[in-house]
């Protein structure tokens, strides 16, 4: 009785550790992270937001991100402390840390 019980315990183990590794590989695969400019959070470990593309326009900057990569296609990324752009730019670069919440807008290329 007890060999059946671990038996059953241990493949209800494998078949969500096959559904956990098999969601995983969807998600990473719908966004591919290491591809343009990507944000992160907590020391560069959660991915917030990407943008594949530089397109010169002005977009919020996510209010919790700490570190940025620009992965291919991103030569500076610019920064505002106000939400339109305008303002003093600051050049972060393509690969940079910061406080959460400094900046409120961005334009990159």
């Amino acid at each position: 009785m007890r060999r059946t019980t671990l038996r059953a315990v241990l493949a209800v183990a494998t078949v969500a550790g096959l559904a956990v590794s098999s969601g995983a590989a969807f998600a990473s695969s719908a966004i591919d992270w290491e591809v343009g400019l990507t944000f992160y959070g907590d020391n560069f470990t959660t991915p917030l937001a990407n943008y594949p593309a530089p397109d010169d326009g002005c977009h919020p900057f996510p209010a919790t991100a700490d570190a940025l990569v620009g992965w291919s296609n991103f030569e500076n990324v610019v920064a505002y402390t106000t939400d339109d752009c305008s303002g003093l730019p600051t050049a972060l670069g393509t690969l940079r840390t910061f406080r959460p919440g400094k900046y409120a807008s961005f334009t990159a290329y």
